[in-house]
């Protein structure tokens, strides 16, 4: 009886928790992934854009039911992980127009600190979040990159070996943090892994949830807990292939493209740690001592011009023609004579050259990326080789495949011409070759085929996820690619598979 009894009062608790569930103030199809223990703040906490003196700390409130007026947050900063000391504290305000997301400038840090903090609403505690303030003068530093996180096609067991590696001081994500397709549209629903909500995202709260969902994720929550991002946007935070005034995946009946696009920026900016500016501008630079200059760009919705379909259109030679916007380019442009010992390029498709092949054997440009525009393309290499700039390093994200490569203008196998490396990062788990073909006939036809049209490439891994690791010092760039061994299960392990090293003043992958 004693044993019966207790199986009902769980029962009945289990219920009545899931009916306290069903009235909080999220989509009821993400109920199911909540963490009770960390209620309000299911979707953890996060931080980003460190600065020697300042930091981006983040979280998020889910209220069991809506609130007409604002509601308080407050906060606290340790150099502890126990608060027995507190350094900053405070209290903010949230509402419903900011989706109930909380952001915090926290200033007057010191530099190379590491830092822990909390939020706290209504007597319960957030997780504890650890950050990092950027050094001032730094020997090395280790940066992570990532690119191209589907929820759908596989676990993020990689952003979990991102979080446990203590050697690594700041995590870059290069977009597509976010797939805006519904169930299926570009995934593989068979793991379990479905896309909420159940439609291709379009509306300021389609967005919103989809990074809800995408935020519930465990290795995702810890990555941002343990360590602080910098990010930038590709086009599915809004749309495949977008562009300043359109989108390969937006229709006339998707409603109007800007407010589709202000739609994606606002949720973009409501969840992830960014610095907010009067200018909502996303390209930014972090300077990190003398030795980098971590650049961040926008190739996507600053200033791109529509893609064109191929080189034969007679505007692909025309010199208005812009990926970056003439605003970007300037700004570029001065951030690279800044005189660091690097600069250390976050960027979003490859710099290249990059061609891709085709089944009868011939090469393409790829029009997506900076070889789609290449008036701009031969200015900005020309102008790097005219300032006799040689420790540039371009580290890319969208292609879904590994690439370390030597840029030069021609993309030759001939290095004396060098003005730049570049290093391409694979998905997180988005699809590549291997998902639409097991065939390893075909897979390495594929492979041949991309190093026979481009000599330029040292190194091509089109099957792995994972991510790349830069430690960089005043002599050298090391670049790591690290894979997991399986996405289509938690239980992947990690696996370090190439090392390049860039020596300072010689654009030159050894």
């Amino acid at each position: 009886m004693i044993r019966n009894s207790g199986i009902i009062a769980l029962f009945l608790f289990a219920c009545m928790y899931a009916l306290a569930q069903e009235k909080l103030h999220i989509n009821p199809e993400l109920v199911a992934k909540l963490d009770p223990a960390l209620a309000p703040f299911y979707h953890g906490v996060a931080s980003g854009d460190p600065t020697q003196s300042a930091v981006i700390i983040w979280t998020k409130l889910t209220l069991e039911s809506v609130h007409t007026k604002d509601v308080e947050v407050s906060y606290q900063v340790s150099e502890v992980p126990d608060f027995k000391t507190i350094y900053k504290k405070g209290i903010v305000k949230t509402n419903l127009k900011r989706d109930y997301t909380i952001k915090v400038d926290v200033t007057g840090l010191k530099e190379n600190k590491e830092y822990y903090y909390c939020f706290f609403y209504k007597g319960r505690r957030s997780l504890t979040g650890k950050t990092k303030t950027l050094p001032a003068h730094p020997n090395e530093m280790s940066i992570a990159f990532a690119a191209c996180s589907n929820y759908e096609w596989g676990y993020f067991t990689n952003y979990r070996f991102i979080a446990e590696d203590p050697k690594i001081d700041l995590v870059v994500h290069l977009g597509d943090y976010i797939y805006e397709y519904a169930p299926g549209g570009y995934g593989d629903t068979t793991i379990g892994r479905k896309h909420v909500p159940a439609k291709e995202i379009t509306t300021l709260d389609d967005y919103r949830t989809r990074y809800s969902q995408y935020r519930l994720d465990p290795d995702l929550r810890l990555a941002h807990q343990l360590k602080p991002f910098v990010t930038t946007w590709d086009d599915h935070e809004i749309a495949n292939n977008s562009y300043v005034d359109g989108a390969q995946n937006h229709q006339k009946n998707e409603g109007d493209w800007y407010t589709r696009k202000n739609a994606g920026k606002q949720a973009y900016y409501e969840w992830m740690p960014v610095r907010e500016t009067p200018e909502q501008e996303l390209y930014r630079a972090f300077q990190i001592g003398d030795l980098m200059n971590l650049v961040i760009l926008d190739t996507r919705i600053t200033g791109r011009s529509v893609q064109l379909d191929s080189i034969t259109d007679p505007h692909f030679q025309d010199p208005e023609r812009t990926i970056l916007g003439k605003k970007q380019y300037d700004w570029l442009t001065k951030q690279l004579e800044t005189g660091s010992k690097w600069q250390i390029i976050g960027n979003q498709v490859p710099f290249g050259p990059m061609y891709v092949g085709t089944k009868n054997g011939e090469k393409e440009v790829y029009m997506d990326g900076w070889d789609g525009y290449p008036q701009e393309r031969k200015r900005l290499i020309n102008w790097i080789e005219s300032k006799s700039l040689s420790n540039v390093v371009w580290v890319t994200g969208d292609y879904h495949a590994s690439f370390a490569l030597e840029n030069d203008l021609l993309g030759t196998s001939d290095t004396s011409d060098n003005v730049s490396v570049e290093f391409v990062v694979t998905s997180i788990t988005s699809a590549n070759s291997d998902e639409y073909t097991n065939d390893q006939k075909e897979l390495d036809a594929e492979h041949a085929g991309y190093l026979r049209n481009n000599p330029q490439v040292r190194y091509l891994n089109g099957v792995d996820h994972g991510f790349v690791v830069l430690h960089v010092t005043p002599e050298r760039t090391v670049a790591q690619f690290y894979y997991a061994t399986d996405i289509r299960t938690p239980s992947g392990k990690l696996r370090l598979e190439k090392t390049f090293t860039v020596p300072s003043g010689r654009p030159v992958l050894k």
